[in-house]
C-alpha cells in the first residue's frame, strides 16, 4: 500500500523520495516511523488477542458444564441398570431378600422402582439439578412420586435411544416400573406379573439401557471433539496476531513476549499440577473420612443382638459431617439391659474422637466395677474423660485455660428384666416415654460431663420406673428437637416431636423413626442441618403384663 505526499517537508522528513518530486512512504515505514501507530497497533492487536483467549476460556467452561452434565447422565443411566437389576433381584424372591437381608422387602422395591422413574424424569429434563439430585438419591430407594416435567433439549440420537424401536426404552422402562410398583403391593405376586419382570430386567431392559449408555457417552466425545477443533482454530488465530505484531511492531520484543507465553504456560502447568495433588490430598482425606465412618458404625450396637432380647428396638443415627459426635452404646449385664447415649462437643471428626474418648473410659468403668450403680457410674466417667483430655490433674485441681474444654451430654438407662424396672440418669438427654397416655418426658440433670470450665458434678438423681406392657422408652439427643425450619424458622422442638411418636405409636420402630426423619427433613426444607442428631427407641419384653409407667 503506497501514501502520496505533495509536501516536500512531510516527505523529506521521513527521507523517501522519487524521480518525479513526489514523495511517498509504504505501511510498513508509517508503522515504523509515526510516534502513535505502533501504540495503537499494539492496542488493537493486544484487544484481538485477548478477545481470542476469552473465548476459548468461555468455550472452556461451558465445555466443562456439558461434560459434567453428560457425566452425571451416564452415571444416572448407570444407575438405572443397578435398579432395575436391584429390582428383578428383590421381586424374584421377596420373602428370602427380607429374611437374609432384615429389610422389608415390598418398600423397598416400591422405593427403587419410585426412585427408577424419578430417575428417568431427570433424564428426560436434561436439568442437571434433577439430574444431580436422583443421581444423589440413587441408591437409597426411598419411596417418593417422582414430578413430571417436560422433556428436555434431547439430541436425534437421544430421543431415538428413549422413544425409537418397536418396543422404546421409555414404553419398557414405565411398564417395568409399573409391574415393580404392582408386585410391591401384592402380600402375594402373581407369577405372571414375576414373569414380565424378570423378562423385562433380564432381556429387554439392559440392552436398551445399554444403548442409551453408549448415546450419552458418544456425545460427551462428540462435544469434545467439537470444543477440540474449535480451540485448535482459536489457538491458531491467536498465533497469527501475534506473529503479525511481532513482524509489524515488536519485533524486539518478541524474546519477552515468548519468556512471558512461557511462563504463563509454566503457571498453567504448576496450577494443573497443584490442583491434582489437591485432588488426590482430597481424595485420600474424603477416602479416610469415610472408612472413619465403617468403623465410628461398627462402634454403634448390633440392633439384631438387641432385638433378640426385646420386643422391638431401632436407631436413628445421623451424623451432620459423615462422622458423628453422637455415640450409642448397648449391653447386657447380670439379668439387665444397659442402654448408654452421649452427644459429644462438635460434630464431624472432632466430634467422633470425642466419642472414641467416652467410648474407651465407659468400657473400662464397666468392666471395673463390681455394683453397676447409675449415679456411681456417671460419677466416674466424668472423672475419668476429664483426666483422660488433659483437663484435670489426678489431684483434681483444673488447669488452666490453654488446655481443651470439651465435654459431653449424656443418658443411661437400665432395664431390669427381673421386675420390668427402668433405672434412668440424664446429663442434659432427656427420657421420654410412650405409653397409652401419651409421650411423658423425665427430666436430666443440667450437669454436663468433662468441660475444663464446668464444676464437677456432685450428684446426680436416679429415675426408677415401672413400664407397661406396651410402653416404649426413647433416648434423644438436641440434634433432634434443634431442626430449624418452618414459616418462622423456629426449632422443631419436644411437643412436635411428641406428636410424631404419638401419631405413629401404632407402626413398628423402624418405621417410627424412618418418618421421624422424614418430618423432621420436611421441616427443616432449604434450612441446612446443623447438627448430628440420634433417636434409640426400645420397646422391652416384660415379665408380666401387670404394672405400668410409675416415675420416681
Amino acid at each position: 500500500m503506497i501514501f502520496r505526499f505533495h509536501h516536500s517537508e512531510l516527505a523529506q522528513k521521513h527521507g523517501v523520495t522519487n524521480n518525479n518530486g513526489i514523495y511517498c512512504m509504504n505501511l510498513t515505514q508509517l508503522l515504523q516511523t509515526s510516534r502513535l501507530l505502533p501504540t495503537i497497533a499494539y492496542s488493537v492487536g493486544l484487544g484481538l488477542i485477548a478477545m481470542t483467549v476469552t473465548t476459548i476460556w468461555v468455550a472452556d467452561t461451558r465445555f466443562i458444564a456439558e461434560q459434567n452434565r453428560i457425566g452425571a447422565e451416564v452415571n444416572l443411566s448407570g444407575r438405572q441398570r443397578m435398579l432395575s437389576q436391584r429390582i428383578g433381584m428383590i421381586a424374584q424372591d421377596m420373602t428370602d431378600y427380607q429374611r437374609v437381608n432384615n429389610v422389608d422387602a415390598h418398600a423397598l422395591l416400591a422405593g427403587c422402582a419410585d426412585q427408577m422413574m424419578r430417575a428417568h424424569v431427570a433424564l428426560l429434563s436434561t436439568n442437571l439439578d434433577l439430574i444431580n439430585k436422583a443421581l444423589a438419591d440413587a441408591i437409597k430407594c426411598e419411596p417418593g412420586i417422582a414430578t413430571q416435567h417436560p422433556v428436555g433439549d434431547l439430541s436425534p440420537e437421544l430421543r431415538e435411544a428413549f422413544f425409537g424401536g418397536e418396543r422404546p426404552l421409555d414404553t419398557l422402562l414405565r411398564k417395568y416400573i409399573d409391574t415393580a410398583v404392582n408386585i410391591a403391593s401384592q402380600e402375594y405376586p402373581e407369577q405372571a406379573d414375576l414373569d414380565k419382570i424378570l423378562l423385562l430386567a433380564n432381556q429387554e431392559l439392559p440392552g436398551k439401557l445399554n444403548t442409551l449408555v453408549r448415546r450419552f457417552q458418544e456425545e460427551g466425545e462428540q462435544s469434545l471433539n467439537a470444543l477440540t477443533e474449535f480451540i485448535t482454530y482459536m489457538w491458531l488465530l491467536t498465533l497469527l496476531l501475534i506473529a503479525l505484531e511481532v513482524l509489524l511492531i515488536f519485533r524486539p520484543m518478541a524474546r519477552t513476549i515468548q519468556r512471558t507465553m512461557s511462563q504463563l504456560q509454566d503457571a498453567l502447568a504448576a496450577s494443573e499440577a497443584n490442583k491434582a495433588e489437591l485432588k488426590t490430598v482430597n481424595d485420600q482425606l474424603l477416602e479416610s473420612i469415610q472408612y472413619a465412618r465403617k468403623i465410628q458404625e461398627g462402634v454403634l450396637p448390633d440392633l439384631a443382638d438387641m432385638r433378640s432380647s426385646m420386643r422391638d428396638v431401632a436407631l436413628l443415627w445421623e451424623p451432620l459431617q459423615v462422622v458423628s459426635g453422637d455415640y450409642v452404646w448397648s449391653t447386657r449385664r447380670d439379668n439387665k439391659a444397659i442402654f448408654f447415649v452421649a452427644d459429644c462437643t462438635g460434630h464431624g471428626v472432632p466430634g467422633a474422637l470425642l466419642t472414641m474418648v467416652v467410648s474407651s473410659e465407659l468400657t473400662k468403668l464397666l468392666d471395673d466395677l463390681d455394683v453397676l450403680d447409675p449415679e456411681d457410674l456417671m460419677l466416674r466417667l466424668d472423672k475419668t474423660v476429664r483426666r483422660r483430655l488433659g483437663q484435670e490433674d489426678p489431684s483434681g485441681a483444673t488447669l488452666s485455660i490453654d488446655k481443651t474444654d470439651d465435654g459431653f451430654e449424656a443418658a443411661l438407662a437400665i432395664f431390669d428384666y427381673e421386675d420390668s424396672s427402668l433405672t434412668y440418669v440424664g446429663a442434659g438427654i432427656p427420657l421420654f416415654v410412650l405409653s397409652q397416655d401419651g409421650v411423658t418426658r423425665v427430666s436430666a440433670d443440667r450437669h454436663r460431663l468433662g468441660y475444663r470450665s464446668l464444676r464437677r458434678p456432685e450428684s446426680f438423681k436416679v429415675h426408677r420406673m415401672t413400664l407397661g406392657p406396651d410402653d416404649t422408652f426413647y433416648l434423644a439427643t438436641d440434634g433432634t428437637t434443634d431442626h430449624i425450619g418452618g414459616d418462622k424458622k423456629r426449632a422443631f422442638g419436644r411437643k412436635r416431636l411428641f406428636d410424631v411418636l404419638e401419631a405413629n405409636a401404632y407402626a413398628d420402630l423402624e418405621t417410627q423413626l424412618s418418618k421421624l426423619k422424614t418430618v423432621l427433613e420436611d421441616y427443616r426444607g432449604d434450612e441446612p442441618a446443623r447438627d448430628d442428631y440420634t433417636v434409640l427407641a426400645v420397646s422391652p419384653h416384660l415379665k408380666s403384663s401387670a404394672g405400668g409407667t410409675r416415675v420416681n
